[in-house]
């Protein structure tokens, strides 16, 4: 039996045939279809692979586990290294591994010890649409003068909301980092690890987070496992500590296993998640500052 990876690839591409190669111990085709460009990559795997899904039951419940990542890591590791050296040699610009159609081939008429033949992951993205109002859109231009250049902060927010929708967690994080980083800079670059202590808004923003944030159990306990590996507490300056160290982590690609890698976004998620709840928070307290009367800011920030 065959398992095969199969991934769609974007760019200005011609070819004239289907393209394939063999590198022991993989098969790779790059092909057109309906006007479209893919790229697949297959081996030959046993019994004993444990990239065969699994059929479970479990009080009358009936479920299918699908392989981990780590058992085709050095298939997308040749698609990642594909994917580099196309856009450098050639016109590709990006292969599609969000989106992936996972097949289970048989060779022969004994050969089906799959539960499956064939499963696609899809990141579906439709999205619920969010009603505009006219109220609102003359709220947003009548208050333009007191709102400033919020604007430019604020555009950092929605980049970071687009690459955090597209998965490309790192770059997410960095960029909510600046909206961050516009506010509370201090004059210097970056934020200072004690910036929060002289600044109300930072403060509550970052308190607010680690209470929310016990909603999300996932990245609540990313959170806790950062903290500890770096001698933190779950507190005000340690979730800053935390944002301040991956930002210097991030900025930077020396060490690969720590740096910024477009390979390991994944590794990213609840980072991106977090400090976009701080923004968020951020986000709504700047907004209304403008209109707060100066004896109830502190007051109004300390809510």
């Amino acid at each position: 039996m065959k398992f095969e990876l199969t991934y769609k690839v974007h760019g200005n591409l011609k070819i004239d045939q289907p393209l394939k190669i063999k590198k022991h111990p993989y098969d790779i085709m790059l092909f057109e279809n309906e006007g479209k460009f893919y790229i697949s990559i297959s081996k030959r795997i046993d019994l004993n692979s444990n990239c065969i899904p699994i059929f479970e039951i479990s009080n009358k419940n009936k479920e299918i586990k699908l392989p981990t990542k780590e058992c085709y890591e050095e298939m997308e590791e040749i698609i990642n290294h594909i994917e580099s050296f196309g856009a450098l040699d050639n016109k590709l610009e990006y292969i599609d591994k969000l989106n992936v159609v996972m097949k289970w081939i048989p060779e022969n008429e004994n050969d089906h010890f799959s539960p499956l033949n064939q499963i696609e992951r899809k990141i579906i993205e439709k999205q619920d649409l969010d009603k505009l109002s006219e109220n609102w859109l003359w709220g947003t231009i009548v208050h333009k003068n007191q709102l400033s250049e919020l604007f430019i902060p604020f555009s950092f927010f929605r980049d970071g909301k687009l690459l955090f929708n597209s998965m490309r967690y790192q770059s997410s994080f960095c960029t909510f980092y600046m909206m961050l980083e516009y506010f509370f800079n201090e004059n210097s670059w970056g934020i200072k690890n004690d910036a929060h202590k002289r600044d109300k808004c930072l403060n509550i923003s970052l308190t607010k987070c680690l209470d929310d944030l016990k909603l999300f159990p996932q990245h609540f306990e990313w959170l806790n496992e950062e903290i500890i590996k770096r001698k933190k507490n779950y507190n005000e300056d340690g979730l800053l500590f935390i944002l301040n160290m991956f930002r210097n982590e991030l900025s930077h690609a020396v060490k690969k296993d720590k740096n910024r890698n477009p390979f390991n976004e994944h590794k990213y998620f609840s980072l991106a998640f977090i400090t976009m709840m701080v923004c968020l928070s951020v986000s709504i307290k700047k907004r209304l500052l403008p209109f707060v009367h100066p004896d109830n800011i502190d007051s109004f920030l300390e809510k």
